[in-house]
């Protein structure tokens, strides 16, 4: 009887959430590689001549800086020497800088953003808007798919454990009729991707759902986070040190802290200057980062004396942020995979790759059970 009540639930909750979260899981995988594919398509910076030199450092910061006043902003410099550089406040307002010439780069030259952001608001809310009916569709359909996806992990346990029956559930295999193979195929995805699937619509749910993030946070043993989540950059807290004594032009040069920076790590991918806010700030915070910009584990900061050059501090990624800071960072990453790097980003299109499969049967197998026989002829009773 259990089982009877956990299998219609299933079948009711997935025929009345599955279109929104085939658009989810669509939009998913088109969202895996973003990063990467956006990348391709940003513009390209090269030296104008051969003896053409790069702007200082500080000759940027002077052009920069003004863009974001009053907020704390990000200089980022990367090891691909063709990408330009970048000032940033939080994860939404972004500028491009041609290093030799000073020159703001227009974001819209990329081709893809216009793409990548439809289907963001497609993923988010269905292209409706914050706050709209697509909004909460897209919440409730997020909470739906993590039952179908727990009550589906209990109804996939053969009732005889026995390898025939076992086999069928793991493996794909050759069967004789279409419902068969659904049924098969249902089974099969729904195995192999469980863990990144679980990882990918929970976090969804905590995003979506204030209470969902509180419990995850209390299981932690952690105070949940205050606000929205929409703030001007996770690490982007310049310590600056207090103001300086000795006059600016006396101050060692940001190119000059920059240039020891360089040498932190060897294989940096980004070396991020958090912009103080007063010109004679006495520190500088720079964040070093070996990974994909996304991972708290491949980032350090080093804080130099702008007064004598040297390391006044050095924090490693535990130390960078508190325990509550660290965790929201790990479960917003966790749910596009990109807190493992491409691996996990990986991960993440197969379990949603998968996640098409599973709407497609579950609707062809909800089909033949409850609409097809409505269609067949019933057998007339012979005299």
């Amino acid at each position: 009887m259990f089982r009877k009540i956990i299998f219609w639930s299933h079948l009711v909750v997935g025929i009345a959430t599955g279109l929104v979260i085939f658009v989810l899981a669509l939009t998913g995988v088109i969202l895996t590689y973003e990063m990467q594919i956006a990348a391709l398509f940003d513009p390209k910076v090269s030296a104008p001549s051969e003896n053409a030199q790069m702007l200082t450092t500080d000759e940027i910061l002077a052009i920069a800086k003004p863009v974001f006043e009053d907020q704390t902003a990000t200089l980022n410099y990367y090891s691909d020497a063709s990408k330009p550089l970048t000032v940033a406040a939080g994860r939404h307002e972004m500028k491009m800088i041609d290093p030799y010439s000073g020159a703001f780069i227009e974001a819209g030259s990329n081709p893809t953003e216009n793409f990548f952001h439809l289907a963001e608001d497609l993923h988010r809310n269905l292209a409706m808007g914050f706050d709209s009916t697509g909004a909460t569709l897209v919440k409730v359909s997020n909470l739906a798919f993590l039952f179908i996806i727990i009550s589906g992990a209990y109804l996939w346990l053969p009732r005889k454990w026995k390898w025939p029956f076992l086999r069928q559930k793991i493996f794909f295999v050759k069967m004789p009729t279409a419902k068969a193979r659904d049924f098969n195929w249902h089974h099969v995805f729904s195995f192999w991707v469980l863990i990144p699937l679980v990882a990918v619509v929970g976090t969804g749910v905590i995003i979506s759902y204030p209470w969902a993030n509180d419990l995850a946070f209390s299981a932690a043993g952690l105070e949940a986070p205050m606000g929205g989540g929409r703030g001007k950059g996770m690490w982007a807290r310049s310590s600056g040190g207090g103001s300086s004594n000795l006059p600016v032009e006396q101050l060692v040069s940001y190119q000059s802290i920059l240039d020891k920076a360089k040498t932190v790590e060897s294989n940096w991918k980004t070396i991020s200057i958090i912009v103080p806010s007063a010109d004679n700030a006495k520190n500088v915070d720079i964040l070093v980062d070996t990974g994909n910009g996304k991972q708290g584990a491949t980032q350090q900061t080093v804080t130099y004396s702008r007064e004598t050059g040297d390391v006044v501090e050095v924090k490693g990624p535990d130390e960078m942020a508190t325990p509550t800071q660290a965790l929201k960072r790990y479960l917003r990453f966790l749910h596009s995979g990109e807190v493992y790097g491409i691996v996990g980003q990986t991960l993440a299109g197969i379990a949603s790759l998968a996640s098409l499969f599973l709407v497609w049967t579950g609707f062809a197998l909800a089909w033949r059970r409850l609409i097809s026989p409505l269609f067949r002829k019933k057998a007339v009773p012979t005299n």
